[in-house]
């Protein structure tokens, strides 16, 4: 592997980052939806948070090979850890979580792609692809509550 340029560098950090507080706030709101009985969807939110620590170990080991510790960003978290405790609420900022981590890795890809790192790029495209099975479970999710009310929805996930 060729030595990262100084632009990769950063842009990992920040995926590492992001993919940290996104796993969070899933483990955040596994408990919530664990405590509450709802198995089904505590189940989706673990093993979203399961993916998202997958991502952050990729990440991780790519920091690791250019000699660069992950903890070295100094990121910035507007999302609200684990403060929701209805679903609605939970799927809506799972979403926007979802919906700027894709933005993040398309950014990422196309930095990649005028680095020419293509081992930098194939990672981040498959955890791209990852972020864009989330964004479509959530927005389902989120469409089955409005066609069948949350009562209904909570009934198909005890």
């Amino acid at each position: 592997m060729k030595p990262a340029s100084p632009k990769i560098i950063p842009m990992l950090q920040g995926l590492y980052f992001d993919e940290t507080v996104a796993e969070n706030q899933y483990l955040s709101h596994y408990a919530v939806a664990k405590e509450r009985g709802i198995k089904e969807f505590a189940a989706k939110l673990k093993e979203r948070a399961h993916d998202e620590r997958k991502h952050k170990r990729l990440i991780g080991k790519l920091l690791a090979r250019f000699g660069v510790a992950p903890a070295a960003f100094g990121g910035k978290c507007d999302a609200k850890i684990g403060t929701e405790t209805d679903c609605p609420a939970m799927l809506a900022t799972e979403g926007e979580l979802e919906a700027t981590a894709r933005e993040r890795y398309e950014a990422g890809i196309r930095l990649c792609v005028e680095d020419g790192d293509n081992d930098t790029r194939e990672i981040l495209v498959a955890n791209l692809g990852d972020e864009v099975d989330h964004g479509v479970e959530i927005d389902q999710d989120a469409g089955l509550i409005e066609d069948m009310g949350i009562d209904n929805w909570l009934s198909t996930m005890v």
